[in-house]
């Protein structure tokens, strides 16, 4: 249970914390091979989706290496710090551990062989297959999402060295408070490339037809 998991960690979910574990579950099965997380800024789904879940799918049955790009190396390798501190602070439950030749912050491995690969959207990736792909908010800033010369690069990063690292039928993360239409998400969902893919939208303050069955003009937090 990533629930179970998250309140071991020291967390306790909110109701909206609790709709985003189902979802990474049902990510985690294979229900649908790419997940859409729609939130704003303070809305610790960085915590669950970067952090909490990466070692928890870690220990199913279905894992593989797990390559997670953010928008600069430092911030990318910042998660991966966390999640390897995670892995080593609850080795025994997690069925393994952290092997004894990985010091770097930014690419380790497990005692069952799978890597974590923390990158930063830009970068090359090479030398690398993935199982399990995240992305945590692409863009730094409103600025970034603003400029269309910023967005092309972070679009054909994407093509280019991101999807190109993922193993055939590897699932997908994709977490990021949405600054424009044309953004990375807008991009992929307006090409409709055919993978399973499902969203979860939940907006800092409800309009109609919310996720969490919200009134309208409730706040999410």
């Amino acid at each position: 249970s990533l629930t179970e998991w998250a309140r071991l960690c020291g967390f306790d979910p909110a109701p909206h914390h609790a709709l985003l574990i189902d979802r990474l579950e049902r990510l985690a099965r294979g229900e649908f091979r790419r997940l859409f997380v729609f939130m704003p800024p303070g809305s610790a789904k960085s915590s669950y989706a970067s952090i909490l879940f990466p070692p928890w799918f870690l220990a199913q049955g279905n894992a593989g290496h797990v390559l997670a790009a953010s928008h600069s190396v430092s911030l990318a390798e910042r998660f991966s710090r966390k999640v390897r501190n995670l892995v080593t602070e609850h080795a025994t439950i997690l069925g393994y551990g952290l092997s004894a030749d990985s010091q770097a912050a930014g690419r380790w491995e497990t005692t069952r062989g799978h890597e974590f690969y923390a990158a930063g959207v830009g970068t090359g990736i090479a030398g690398f297959r993935a199982r399990l792909g995240i992305i945590d908010d692409p863009v730094a800033s409103r600025e970034m999402a603003d400029s269309e010369v910023s967005r092309n690069m972070v679009w054909n990063w994407y093509n280019d060295d991101f999807s190109n690292r993922l193993l055939p039928g590897a699932l997908e993360l994709i977490i990021q408070t949405r600054w424009h239409e044309d953004d990375l998400s807008g991009r992929i969902l307006a090409r409709g490339d055919g993978i399973p893919t499902h969203v979860l939208t939940l907006p800092a303050i409800a309009g109609q037809d919310d996720a969490l069955g919200r009134n309208p003009g409730e706040w999410l937090w």
